[in-house]
């Protein structure tokens, strides 16, 4: 039960109602003004407190002012002979719970302090949640800082601790499993099974039985029972990654399975009951497809209570250096050697579009880990498109306004092939040899063009 103190000057009352709850179950405190008041909150860490407004010592808006500073996560609720609308306005302005006016009734009180108990264990589940997002983070592949990644860790706390069906959808290689990893490890699931399937990944004819299971018999080369996803599933979440992938027959029989959470195995006639969390992802536009008449339309609903959405990573581009050095830091780890990375190279990262997300980007890093000569990693060690990316970005960087657009072409060449000179000269440390390489022409042409476009290596 819940810690309650009472604070009012009319003694008798406060032993009244006191008694009232203690038979309840209540543990309650009293004083009969300010000053107690303040020392029997220190002792006993009352969660509730009623508060009268007019005290012998101290304003009871006061007192609220003072307590609900020191203490925002109690609960407390104001009592007063004087019930006025603008005393009222302010006890909520400043915090107040609730507001009763005198004489109140037992049952009155009784019902503030459930509704009171109930808010207060909302907001300690929501605190445990946060802070068992927080540490499962940490430990999970998912990182992001930008908005839109905020966005969607706040989404994932508040729909975890529910049974609702969630449907992720994005890019390849956004993270929709990670995220429904995220929400079962979040969830009172979490200690039950999360099963996987890649929906895209089983031929047709395969994947019914995969999902549902089947008798012995019930097909040539089935020489024993076996059960499926669902029922390895139960106590826990299954996970249909590729979700528009799966035929209309199948679709079917799926959408049976969201309703009743009841299903046959192929073969049998018997029902089997499964008590699961369904989290459907997919690639495509999964509502467009409804509407071409692709994908079932009560079907799409049934999976779509909840919807989340990952942008691709060209879209949160203010998440690729954190992503970067925690791929990087990963590779030290497993080779154990101090990889570092240039703020140029974490540049041109950037600016790349990366068509196949974070997953193209953790697989852009390990590579340029393995062919790294030492310590530090070269732009060359980088995929072609990555490197390529580099001279697009010069060129569009070259003539950003009309005005320039304008120039002539030999200007334009000019400027062009200075910029190069100038970023192949920066990732070789001025080092003529090794720009000339990177640029494809000899030393010896390389130094007549610096010294007529005025290049210092330095």
């Amino acid at each position: 039960m819940r810690k309650i103190l009472l604070v009012d000057d009319e003694v008798k009352l406060l032993k009244i109602i006191s008694s009232a709850l203690e038979k309840k179950g209540y543990r309650v405190y009293t004083a009969p003004n300010g000053y107690e008041a303040r020392r029997t909150f220190n002792e006993k860490n009352a969660e509730i407190v009623f508060l009268d407004l007019m005290l012998p010592d101290i304003n009871g808006l006061e007192l609220l002012q003072e307590f609900n500073r020191l203490y925002p996560q109690k609960v407390y609720i104001i009592m007063t002979a004087y019930g006025d609308i603008p005393s009222a306005v302010i006890a909520m302005k400043e915090g107040a719970f609730d507001y009763l006016v005198k004489p109140v009734r037992l049952d009155e009180i009784v019902v503030v302090i459930e509704k009171a108990s109930q808010w207060l264990k909302m907001k300690e589940e929501n605190q445990l949640l946060k802070e068992k997002l927080i540490d499962i983070e940490k430990q999970s592949e998912l990182i992001g800082t930008s908005l839109a990644m905020k966005r969607i860790f706040h989404l994932v706390e508040r729909v975890a601790n529910t049974d609702a069906t969630v449907l992720i959808q994005g890019e390849s290689g956004t993270g929709k499993s990670l995220i429904a990893k995220l929400i079962h490890d979040l969830s009172e699931r979490s200690k039950g099974p999360f099963v996987s399937i890649n929906c895209a990944a089983i031929p047709e004819q395969l994947l019914e039985s995969e999902l549902f299971g089947y008798e012995k018999g019930a097909f040539t080369g089935a020489n024993s029972s076996r059960p499926g996803k669902f029922e390895a599933a139960n106590g826990g979440t299954i996970f249909l990654d590729e979700i528009s992938e799966i035929s209309p027959s199948l679709q079917a029989k799926l959408l049976h399975v969201t309703q009743e959470k009841s299903f046959m195995r192929l073969g049998s006639s018997t029902i089997r009951n499964v008590d699961i969390r369904i989290i459907s992802a997919t690639n495509r536009d999964l509502k467009k497809m409804v509407e071409q008449g692709r994908f079932r339309e009560d079907l799409y609903y049934r999976l779509h209570v909840v919807d989340i959405y990952i942008p691709p990573l060209r879209e949160r581009k203010e998440d690729i250096p954190i992503l970067a050095e925690e791929f990087l830091n990963r590779q030290r780890k497993r080779y154990n050697k101090n990889f570092q990375i240039s703020k140029k190279i974490i540049e041109t990262l950037t600016q790349y579009h990366w068509p196949g997300n974070v997953r193209e980007l953790e697989n852009a890093i390990e590579r340029a880990v393995v062919l790294c000569r030492d310590q530090w990693l070269s732009i060359e060690d980088f995929p072609r498109e990555i490197r390529d990316s580099r001279y697009e970005n010069l060129v569009q960087e070259s003539f950003p306004i009309e005005s320039e657009k304008n120039k002539p072409l030999p200007e334009k060449l000019e400027e062009i092939e200075k910029q190069f000179i100038v970023q192949a000269l920066e990732e070789s440390n001025g080092q003529a040899a090794s720009a000339a390489r990177k640029l494809g022409i000899s030393r010896q042409s390389l130094l007549y063009k610096m010294n007529k476009y005025l290049i210092d290596p330095k």
